[in-house]
């Protein structure tokens, strides 16, 4: 009798049969995955640009729909946004706008950069007819 106490001492009781819950897993997925396009959609493509930007006291903040940003490295590399690398794509993309009254362009140039990048940056978009172009900077 002590035996059978023992024995049922030692069995384990029946248990419940165990289940993996998928769908919380799939919530956490998705939201790793919006949060990883979000982020390369924002800030891998400034991670390629190494540029120390001028400063300027008389700084302001421009409120602008979807500016084409030129980018204009310390050697004097001239890079657009989603178009390419070079004057030739600049031109190139510009001449395929029709309505470039309406396009602004951010010229970001590195603080070490000659100011005759620049103002080639600036005369290619002068010739192309692009009237509104902006310098960006950081505050003091």
């Amino acid at each position: 009798m002590k035996r059978q106490r023992l024995l049922s001492m030692l069995e384990e009781p029946e248990q419940e049969k165990e289940e993996i819950q998928i769908i919380p897993m799939i919530d956490i997925m998705l939201f790793l995955l919006t949060f990883f396009i979000l982020y390369t959609l924002n800030v891998f493509p400034m991670l390629f640009q190494n540029l120390n930007l001028p400063t300027s006291s008389t700084l302001e903040t421009a409120q602008l729909k979807e500016p084409l940003k030129v980018y204009i490295s310390k050697d004097g590399d001239v890079e657009t946004e989603k178009v390419g690398k070079g004057f030739q794509a600049l031109k190139s993309h510009l001449k395929g706008i029709t309505q470039k009254d309406q396009l602004v362009v951010v010229i970001v140039a590195d603080r070490d950069s000659k100011a005759q990048h620049l103002m080639n940056v600036i005369d290619v978009l002068k010739e192309e007819g692009i009237s509104k172009i902006a310098i960006a900077g950081e505050r003091k």
